[in-house]
């Protein structure tokens, strides 16, 4: 019998969005081998601001790390609305 859907296999599984032990242990050995005083100064000997901009921009994901993008969207049923106009004015 297939799972229905939004439905977990494993419900006590890792929650949705937490890092796993082998990706968090993969970002310390990279930080750890990367040397943020040649990059720096790597980054000093561009003249363009321009370039240098974008040289940041490429870093910048890998120092913070990339967010993806989720919306938690509630699936609700249709709502009608009916309006009537009523004439406001007064007779004679």
């Amino acid at each position: 019998m297939p799972f229905k859907k939004g439905t977990s296999g494993n419900p006590t599984g890792r929650p949705k969005g937490s890092v796993s032990t082998a990706s968090k242990l993969i970002r310390e050995h990279i930080s750890n081998a990367i040397d943020g005083n040649k990059i720096k100064e790597m980054l000093d000997k561009i003249e363009s601001p321009t370039e240098y901009i974008n040289a940041i921009a490429k870093l910048l994901p890998y120092s913070i790390g990339k967010i993806k993008p989720y919306e938690d969207v509630e699936e609700i049923e249709p709502i009608s609305i009916n309006i009537n106009f009523v004439d406001t004015k007064e007779e004679e």
